[in-house]
């Protein structure tokens, strides 16, 4: 079975890991499946991929912080890059001929990019199974909604989508209700439940050994790919001044590889007369990090949360709240059901998230009780999901591909 993935990557690194953990595990369900994953993220490289996972680079896009793209890298104009990428994706899907199709989160693309793809595949005499997988939240439902009409992002997923995957729970956020779907998407929308995240390659026991700790309580801070991490790190290290022997728990910073290099070496500084505390800048098993460490204290985003939930840490919350209040809506919920300490960055201080920081160690069990009934199925969902179209043995022929006419 061939299944081709498309990962929206103009920010950070949450829409690759989120895709990368699917692949995963669609290889791990069916050895016979090749997955390929098309991204701009210069950093899935970095990543862990299985056998039978590969993946098109396409020229890197960066997202501004009025939610508009210009070109990363190259010195060319942001149309001509679209061009590019749209072509790469388009000739990438010919030649692959998938069986299934996951489509992340923007139903066109970037900028439309995907529109060429889809128009190819849905000529196809047995066109692939296409799905558009949706995080659990995407925005602000009055910005979703806007954005959603004022791009035609109904008619155009009845047109081209067999179905909307929801790695989400409604009970959560219900996507149909708060975001006024149509009753022709709404009746596509299947909730698949949140990720879960296994233990991580690397045992707790390694970890702890090569951090030079024993039983002493851990602290892990992280703020995803740290392009805008620096104030919840800086000031998470500025709350342990109340300490000046060193806080009664080990702090783990790591920081995440997109942080800005002078920001990197103003928090190094701050680190250098801090004690029982390490920095690194970038982890490739963030899911052995989080199964070593005690408590967690992170930003919002989805993979981070999924860790968290997966692996049962209490944690304390510091979402992104610009461009888009994906973070906040994501952390305010699971506040409100007990589930974790969520503080809002604006009136962030070093002595309120110390504060949150030991209501968090205080009410540890309290946290992981509220979360006994969330779905954590999303992964296994998806694997049956795709097994639903593997071609049988006797179709896998050049026919199956013909154009309509």
């Amino acid at each position: 079975m061939r299944i081709l993935i498309y990962s929206h990557d103009t920010y950070g690194l949450g829409n690759i890991r989120r895709m990368a953990t699917i692949a995963e595990a669609l290889v791990e369900q069916d050895p016979a499946s090749n997955v390929l994953i098309i991204t701009g993220s210069p950093m899935l490289h970095a990543f862990r991929l299985s056998d039978r996972v590969d993946y098109v680079k396409l020229p890197c896009l960066n997202r501004t912080d009025v939610g508009r793209y210009d070109v990363k890298h190259l010195r060319l104009d942001i149309d001509s890059v679209k061009r590019m990428r749209a072509g790469l994706i388009a000739t990438a899907a010919i030649d692959f001929e998938p069986d299934l199709v996951l489509v992340d989160k923007k139903p066109l693309g970037v900028m439309r990019e995907l529109e060429p793809m889809l128009d190819i595949l849905s000529r196809r005499l047995a066109p692939p199974h296409i799905s558009l997988v949706l995080r659990d939240i995407l925005d602000a439902p009055e910005v979703t909604r806007d954005v959603w009409r004022r791009n035609g992002y109904h008619e155009q997923v009845a047109r081209f989508y067999d179905d909307i995957l929801v790695v989400g729970a409604r009970k959560i956020f219900d996507v149909a209700r708060e975001y006024e779907f149509p009753s022709e998407t709404a009746r596509m929308i299947r909730y698949a439940g949140f990720l879960r995240r296994k233990n991580g390659k690397a045992s707790a026991a390694d970890i702890r050994a090569r951090l030079g700790l024993k039983d002493e309580k851990i602290v892990l801070v992280q703020a995803g790919g740290g392009a805008d991490g620096a104030a919840l790190i800086s000031t998470y290290v500025e709350s342990l001044r109340k300490w000046p022997a060193g806080a009664p728990y080990f702090s783990w910073i790591i920081s995440g590889p997109e942080l800005a290099s002078d920001e990197r070496r103003k928090i190094a500084r701050m680190m250098a007369d801090t004690p029982f505390a390490f920095h690194q800048e970038f982890a490739d098993d963030m899911n052995a990090c989080v199964n070593a460490a005690d408590y967690v204290v992170s930003m919002g985003g989805y993979n981070s949360v999924c860790e968290i939930l997966s692996l049962g840490r209490p944690a304390v919350i510091v979402p992104r709240v610009r461009p888009v209040l994906e973070q906040w809506l994501r952390a305010s919920r699971f506040a409100d059901c007990g589930m974790i300490e969520c503080l809002h960055p604006d009136t962030m201080t070093p002595e309120r998230l110390g504060a949150a920081v030991e209501a968090m160690i205080a009410n540890g069990d309290a946290q992981l009780a509220a979360r006994r009934s969330l779905p954590l199925d999303g992964l296994p969902f998806i694997a049956a999901h795709a097994q639903r179209f593997a071609p049988p043995a006797y179709a896998a022929t050049t026919a199956h591909f013909a154009l309509r006419r």
